[in-house]
């Protein structure tokens, strides 16, 4: 994997938290300077909307940002009863659209078009889905005293993986109102980082030590849904089988695209080098990077693969943080 700094098993029974850092906001003494940087195919991506072939309107709970939720409020006609009808008070007490009986937001047709945008146009939307799956992960970098926004899309879109794909060589970064580009590596200097070179690619490896380590890993994580726990229990039940068949399927896999990969997952965390050191970070993306090849393995599909590691790990920041202080405190106890 990226590195023999994480090839070693986790310590059976590890907590999920215990020794880890704390997490609470690192209150930096902010500055004016503000600078936003982005892949360089962030400016073009597009939902794909009918075409995608697993929709972002289900499963998750949608919550209405206030300013929405008293526009649906005040809606009139048959629209503006149906809005009143499929609104309800989320966990935290925001208010959300409630899922159907299949799991999918009521007002997803069938075509896989929303009727929000179609009725009301697009500016109807609710701020989570008109941003969604664009993400923006707040750092500073106290060496330049600059406020840094870390801006892209997330790997749940399945449209963001082909764009990943179609890249043909490694991807690069731009700076919102500045010339040039910069590459994974410039981008850490940008931001006062420093990596071994051996972390700035990802060397997949499929030892049994290694592949129980990632699984062993990931069932520490609150599952998205009994699938995602099933098809755990079927990996480890097929170690072997899969292992072999992943490094064999990693092999024929377009260039750059498993390197891109890495450093894409690495980038969406690089904020949580402020919290954690840089190499837990490495050691979360390429362990990643592992368990995305093995799930392509069992299901012959890489997008989709992709996909669902993102929406189990990804978009459940508790999830993240597990994995995060697993991996700092093994690493630490690997080291002293």
């Amino acid at each position: 994997m990226g590195g023999d700094f994480c090839n070693k098993p986790f310590p059976a029974g590890m907590l999920r938290h215990g020794a880890a850092p704390d997490r609470k906001p690192i209150e930096f003494p902010r500055s004016p300077a503000m600078i936003t940087i982005f892949p360089t195919f962030f400016p073009s991506f597009a939902c794909k909307a009918d075409k995608c072939r697993h929709t972002c309107c289900q499963k998750w709970e949608i919550d209405i940002d206030e300013d929405t939720a008293e526009t649906y409020r005040h809606t009139p006609g048959p629209l503006g009863d149906e809005l009143h009808a499929w609104i309800t008070t989320g966990d935290e007490g925001s208010a959300c659209f409630r899922l159907n009986h299949q799991g999918y937001c009521h007002f997803l047709n069938e075509k896989g078009l929303c009727r929000l945008i179609l009725e009301m146009g697009p500016s109807s939307l609710c701020q989570i889905c008109r941003d969604h799956p664009r993400f923006y992960k707040f750092t500073y970098d106290s060496q330049r005293e600059e406020d840094v926004t870390l801006a892209g899309t997330g790997l749940a879109c399945e449209e963001t993986v082909e764009q990943l794909l179609a890249e043909e060589g490694e991807m690069v970064f731009a700076v919102k109102g500045e010339k040039g580009l910069l590459s994974f590596e410039d981008l850490l200097s940008r931001l006062s980082l420093s990596l071994p070179r051996r972390l700035l690619h990802v060397h997949p490896s499929f030892q049994k030590d290694q592949v129980h380590q990632v699984l062993q890993l990931l069932e520490e994580t609150n599952p998205i849904d009994r699938e995602w726990t099933e098809s755990l229990s079927f990996m480890e039940n097929h170690e072997e089988e899969l292992s072999r068949k992943a490094g064999r399927l990693a092999e024929n896999l377009p260039p750059h695209f498993l390197t891109n990969l890495y450093r894409y997952i690495f980038y969406r965390q690089l904020d949580e080098c402020e919290a954690y050191d840089i190499e837990d970070a490495a050691c979360y993306s390429s362990e990643s990077v592992t368990f995305i090849l093995l799930e392509y393995a069992r299901t012959g599909n890489l997008i989709r693969s992709v996909t669902r590691w993102s929406e189990q790990v990804e978009y459940d920041t508790e999830n993240v943080y597990i994995l995060l202080d697993n991996i700092w405190t093994h690493l630490r106890s690997e080291g002293s």
